[in-house]
């Protein structure tokens, strides 16, 4: 009895040592992490600065998985400033040059990455203080990057606006995560920038939302307008589940049901700006949609498209259809979505 209790403990405690074994985000992130020697019982929850290597370093630990490893380049104030993800990528990218995979020099990859110092070079990255003045800027095709010191320029890079390159993940990687990202995701009822463009690819999508008397529309009477709310809008009336068949790469199929609005949240925390497209009103008044959530910031969308039945509308809850196809390049977008038209003539409240 005291032997079986004994291999009873010894389980426990070995499930125990597994379960807080650090997860990996990517691949690479685990790769740069052997190579840094990288001491996992160290790491803390949020960021963490160390020195590794006679060089400056921070990991990035959220719910005990290593999402971000790189060489320290800016200060947490700067990091607030801007919810961008140039921060962890020039970080990341700097990092991964000093030690490329196997089989790749860093030359090689700066030229397969389309990626270019304008001003100074790999060895400049190691002067670069994070006191030092930093900016970027990008026109949908290209970032520019620039550090300065007492008004002088310091460093400047350039690199394409591509979203593997920028977030360190290949799409499987990006597709494999993309559940738990949602799951995690708070819903928080804040102000949230309105994209600067009411429309996106033609006027058939739009970030529009219907109101009347000052409330947003939510009636069986305007179901266009009110399915428009529901899909944009984390303040739209009603309780909503959205039950979603994630088609990814090599037509991989996972089901999952996540909240309408920590699917909508999911979408805002991460620089992305709903657009609504009414495709049809079906013969028992469902309304067909197609909503594209667009990131310009790594030039990619999600294209969701959702069934929501007339019931839905008249009760304000229900489940809704989905199929959702994560991580498209925009210009596959914009091909595919050029000649969208809505399908009916649709009514309109006022603004």
């Amino acid at each position: 009895m005291y032997k079986r209790l004994l291999y009873i403990i010894l389980g426990i405690t070995l499930t125990l040592t597994a379960s807080a074994q650090m997860n990996y985000r990517t691949a690479e992130l685990r790769r740069l992490a052997t190579v840094l020697a990288l001491d996992e019982s160290s790491l803390k929850e949020g960021y963490n600065y160390l020195d590794l290597k006679n060089q400056h370093v921070v990991v990035t630990v959220k719910g005990n998985t290593v999402t971000h490893i790189g060489l320290r380049l800016f200060a947490e104030d700067t990091r607030k400033l801007d919810n961008t993800p140039v921060f962890d990528f020039l970080e990341r990218y700097f990092l991964q040059l000093k030690y490329p995979p196997t089989l790749i020099t860093a030359q090689k990859m700066i030229s397969d990455d389309q990626f270019q110092f304008m001003k100074g070079s790999l060895k400049t990255v190691d002067d670069i203080q994070t006191t030092d003045g930093f900016g970027f800027n990008y026109d949908k095709r290209q970032y520019v990057a620039t550090w300065n010191r007492d008004g002088q320029p310091l460093l400047s890079v350039s690199f394409p606006v591509e979203y593997e390159l920028i977030s360190g993940e290949n799409k499987i990687e990006a597709e494999n995560n993309l559940l738990a990202d949602i799951k995690r995701t708070e819903i928080k009822d804040v102000t949230t920038k309105t994209a600067h463009e009411p429309y996106y690819i033609n006027k058939n999508f739009s970030n529009r939302l219907y109101y009347q008397k000052g409330e947003l529309v939510s009636s069986e009477r305007h179901p266009a307008e009110t399915a428009a709310n529901m899909l944009l809008s984390l303040k739209a009336k009603g309780q909503y589940a959205l039950k979603v068949t994630q088609v990814s790469y090599g037509f991989k199929k996972t089901v999952f049901d996540v909240p309408l609005r920590q699917w909508i949240a999911f979408c805002q925390n991460n620089g992305c700006h709903l657009y609504v497209g009414i495709e049809k009103m079906g013969d028992k008044g469902e309304i067909n949609a197609v909503v594209l959530a667009v990131n310009e910031a790594e030039n990619y969308n999600h294209v969701l498209t959702v069934t929501i039945p007339q019931e839905a509308i008249y009760s304000k809850m229900g489940s809704l259809e989905a199929r959702l196809y994560p991580y498209v390049p925009t210009h596959n977008v914009k091909e595919l979505f050029a000649e969208f038209r809505k399908s009916t003539p649709k009514t309109f409240v006022k603004k």
